[in-house]
């Protein structure tokens, strides 16, 4: 199985998304790996180092963009049950490669104009490409985050609408913006991991919720 995170426009959770995916997934004991394609941040990558620095276990295998990541994903998910991979902010090229091989992609999006206008391109990214996939069409949601922690939220209700309105599904669960994602990249832990202060329920069952809402998807699929 592989799932695909990835959006043009940086800065919107999409490797905050990707590494819970690979925790929640190792946790329950899924043969998982994770590949970081973003040759400038490597926020996966940094995450990965930090948490092996700091001997947090479950370990949650990490590899860096290799040389032909196509190919490479392709024997990765011959080898491991589920393969998630970070794409980088406008690796546009990367992320249409691996698109068309994917069980599900999933595009992170807050509620802020250059987001959402980036939103609608790699979408249309997607669509050209869908021949390619053996559905015809490639499987992608958009996933609403760092958004209100007001449930009710208008301007939350009202960018889902927006999308949906595009022919663009959205995911059911949304992730607002909560201090304990900063927390999660300064201990190498993912957000059930945290402890102390660090701690957020709240978020941790958002997360469990979008992961247990991918992993749906990915039946379904």
């Amino acid at each position: 199985m592989i799932v695909m995170v990835g959006n043009g426009k940086g800065g919107v959770g999409k490797s905050r998304v990707a590494i819970h995916l690979a925790a929640l997934a190792v946790t329950a004991g899924v043969d998982t790996v994770l590949l970081d394609t973003d040759v400038i941040q490597g926020s996966s990558a940094s995450w990965s180092r930090i948490r092996n620095d700091e001997g947090i276990t479950p370990p949650v295998p990490v590899m860096v963009l290799p040389a032909n990541p196509l190919r490479e994903l392709v024997n990765l998910s011959q080898k491991y049950d589920l393969v998630v991979v970070d794409i980088g902010a406008q690796n546009y090229k990367t992320m249409t490669e691996c698109a068309a091989v994917s069980d599900l992609v999933l595009v992170p999006c807050g509620n802020d104009q250059q987001e959402m206008e980036a939103t609608e391109i790699v979408f249309k990214h997607l669509d050209a490409i869908g021949p390619q996939h053996r559905n015809g069409k490639v499987p992608a949601h958009v996933v609403l985050t760092r958004v209100s922690t007001n449930e009710r939220a208008k301007s939350t209700q009202e960018l889902r609408e927006v999308f949906e309105s595009m022919g663009m599904p959205v995911l059911q669960t949304v992730l607002p913006m909560r201090s304990a994602w900063a927390a999660t990249g300064k201990t190498g832990r993912a957000l059930h991991e945290l402890r102390g202060k660090d701690k957020s329920e709240r978020a941790t069952a958002e997360m469990q919720a979008l992961f247990d809402e991918v992993q749906q998807l990915c039946n379904e699929g």
